[in-house]
């Protein structure tokens, strides 16, 4: 009998060859593997090559013992982009979604510079230069159609922004809410932009719990915002009268220096807490004040009264809050009903302080598109409802303050602006955009039978759906949404993300036949020279 079958002999052989196979595969990636670099390791090598052969010097008098002396850090030459300042075939940095899209592209660059805070700006201000190249078609994965040729430079715009107020002057505030931690947790993204770089205190009330307060407290301080939790037997309605109690509390074994305490919301923004304090410094605040503003509709101001609406920010002076403490105890058996209205009434009957409106507080009683109020160049110093009656991303809309401060948030500029031959009509038309800076970038297009001055800036486009005579006084004057002879083509913002110091706004805009989007890059101070968000020396 044979030693080995042949039945046996063909599965030896195969076993074999399989195993010879993988081995072959093993040493050969075993041997490509040695050969790659990580990226870190290829930087350090480069680094290394740059810094290890320095010039050799043959002059006898000055023979340098390289062994005994650091080699000379030689500066990597500056990437060089032809006659751009800036790469044009540089990606945009988007989520993975809109990377997927074919979309037509255009993109900025925009370097702010300070200028003085006193500096007072047209609410409209006009850039001479031009801003945006033609838009260009990008397919799946950012890749340049066919037959385009490349991207051109981008320009690089420069204008000026007011430096931010000093942040000194908010530690003289003390804010309040009555919320749940929950809600804090959702809201704590425009909680931290609103008051995370500022000197101000935040006082919040919650029900009454099994929950560990002292470590809910400590999650929140550990992300950045400076916030007191206190738990409250109250009822939500009472409970927000109650901040009279915890504020005077609070004041006296925590924050001696308060001078006014806010009564807000927990979905209340500031676009610049330091511009509130600054206004605030111009009032003697050794006085009774109680400052708030209306609801920008009527009808709601005729079913809850003349009084300062808890959403837009109620301020109160120390001394007013020390005659709310002394009739606390009445003011709360009043029973229930809004804590912002039993807060007037208290203060009208006992405080004998008449409300001092500011119209630059929005409690922004409006539902639909708030389009109109957000471009208008108003100031604004206070958002409410934004995640409620109507949904915009007051964070992504803020993110520019990183780059460019807080004052130049919500900023208009009207640029590219130029008449054309309708080669249809063989009539003239002109076009300009307007940017609202963090919101929208609009184009207008004025047929030749619209009159020169066929949109007034000044006027508050109407765009919100409720009925136009109830927000006549609060918001007007107003302007229709459309208007004869006038076409209007809106990029909305839909991402701001921070590359290093610089910040990326993408504008985009859909519509049946095509995606489009704009990217402006605001350069931030290190990398670009722009003009950042640390006040210089002469803030006010």
């Amino acid at each position: 009998m044979p030693l080995l079958r042949v039945k046996t002999l063909f599965p030896l052989v195969a076993i074999l060859s399989i195993g010879f196979f993988f081995w072959i595969v093993d040493r050969y990636d075993r041997a490509a593997l040695s050969n790659l670099k990580k990226p870190i390791e290829q930087l350090q090598n480069t680094a290394s090559a740059a810094v290890s052969s320095p010039n050799t010097n043959t002059n006898n008098n000055n023979n340098i013992n390289i062994n005994n002396q650091k080699p000379a850090i030689q500066q990597l030459p500056t990437q060089s982009f032809g006659t751009c300042e800036f790469d044009p075939a540089s990606a945009p940095p988007l989520a993975f979604s809109e990377w997927l899209q074919r979309k037509n592209f255009t993109r900025s660059y925009i370097r702010p510079h300070h200028v003085s805070g006193q500096t007072e700006f047209r609410t409209l201000e006009e850039i001479k230069s031009p801003v945006l190249p033609p838009f260009h078609s990008l397919e799946r994965g950012l890749v340049s159609s066919e037959n385009q040729g490349g991207l051109p430079c981008p320009p690089v715009i420069d204008v000026d922004v007011a430096i931010d107020h000093d942040v000194e002057e908010t530690s003289k505030m003390l804010f309040g809410l009555a919320t749940t931690v929950d809600r804090l947790e959702r809201l704590l993204p425009s909680l931290l932009y609103s008051f995370g770089d500022s000197k101000a205190g935040v006082l919040v009330l919650v029900p009454e719990s099994d929950d560990d307060l002292t470590k809910q407290e400590a999650y929140f301080r550990s992300r950045g915002l400076d916030v007191t939790l206190e738990a409250s037997p109250l009822e939500f309605t009472a409970r927000y009268f109650g901040l009279v109690e915890a504020f005077t509390v609070h004041i006296q074994s925590k924050r001696p220096q308060t001078t006014w305490v806010s009564f807000i919301d927990d979905d209340t923004f500031f676009p610049s807490v330091a511009s509130v304090a600054a206004h605030l410094k111009e009032l003697d605040a050794t006085q009774k004040y109680y400052i708030g503003a209306l609801s920008e509709a009527s009808w709601q101001v005729d079913t809850w009264g003349h009084m300062a609406f808890g959403g837009a920010g109620v301020f109160v002076s120390k001394p007013l809050l020390e005659d709310l403490m002394a009739n606390y105890d009445e003011c709360q058996s009043w029973g229930e009903q809004p804590g912002d209205q039993k807060l007037g009434q208290c203060i009208e009957r006992f405080g004998h302080s008449s409300l001092t409106t500011w119209p630059s507080l929005y409690q922004m009683d409006l539902t639909g598109a708030p389009d109109g109020v957000f471009e208008s160049g108003r100031r604004i110093d206070t958002l409410h409802h934004w995640s409620s009656w109507y949904t915009k991303d007051v964070v992504k809309m803020s993110a520019v303050a990183a780059a460019a401060g807080k004052r130049s948030v919500l900023r208009r500029w009207i640029f590219d602006q130029q008449t054309s031959i309708d080669t249809t009509t063989g009539q003239s038309v002109r076009t300009f955009w307007v940017l609202t800076n963090g919101y929208s970038i609009v184009k207008y297009t004025l047929a030749s039978n619209a009159p020169e001055n066929a949109i007034n800036f000044d006027e508050c486009e109407k765009t919100w759906e409720e009925d136009i005579s109830g927000y006549i006084q609060s918001l007007g004057p107003l302007r229709p949404k459309e208007q004869e002879g006038v076409t209007k083509e809106r990029w909305l913002l839909s991402d701001a993300v921070a590359v290093g110091d610089n910040i990326h706004q993408l504008y985009s805009r859909e519509e049946d036949e095509s995606h489009s989007l704009i990217e402006l890059v605001w350069l931030g101070p290190k990398s670009s020279g722009g003009a950042g968000v640390s006040n210089p020396p002469e803030a006010h």
